[in-house]
């Protein structure tokens, strides 16, 4: 089962990492096979980053330009497809998938379908810096094939930033030889 939730690094959205969901209201049915997955990914980042004004207005012109290089060649980076190999165990599955959103309880999830070839579910947080609305769909085809979509609209500052990712993986074996939890392909 391949890692559902992609995580926002950064201030922008340089990469997107799998993380796990730790805590899914009902066992997750998607039967994909445990072991080692290899996961490509790519992904658009449209928008503003999610940054105010007035933080922005705090940098120096100088520290102000290597920011706006670094969310450009950021958001350029995105589009460009990332392998990565994960070790999905039968714990790992059976929690689920999530965003790596540090829920502090002021997230709502929601599970909208739950099968055994298909799981979609949606992720609304808010706190005093903006809000963060994450929809998922996942769909495997064998239990050794997955693909999916990941939309992530995060406001904050006054701005809006969307990442929309396709995600196709492929079951590579049981064993998941030195990697322990995932590892990004170099």
């Amino acid at each position: 089962m391949l890692p559902t939730h992609w995580k926002i690094a950064g201030p922008l959205a340089a990469g997107l990492s799998l993380v796990l969901f730790a805590e899914a209201a009902e066992p997750i049915k998607l039967n994909v096979k445990p072991g080692l997955w290899e996961i490509a990914s790519e992904g658009q980042i449209n928008g503003a980053p999610p940054i105010s004004d007035d933080m922005l207005a705090r940098l120096t012109p100088e520290q102000r330009e290597k920011f706006q290089a670094a969310m450009q060649a950021s958001m350029a980076n995105a589009a460009k497809p990332t392998l990565s190999k994960h070790c999905m165990t039968p714990e790992k599955i059976q929690r689920g998938l999530d965003v790596g959103q540090a829920d502090n309880g002021s997230c709502q999830k929601k599970l909208r379908s739950n099968s055994a070839s298909e799981m979609e579910f949606t992720e609304d947080c808010s706190n005093d810096k903006g809000t963060t609305s994450i929809s998922e769909h996942f769909a495997v085809n064998g239990a050794e094939q997955l693909t999916g979509t990941v939309h992530v609209v995060r406001t904050a500052g006054g701005k809006t930033m969307t990442v929309n990712s396709t995600i196709h993986g492929k079951w590579l074996g049981a064993s998941c030889g030195d990697i322990k939890d995932f590892e990004m392909e170099k």
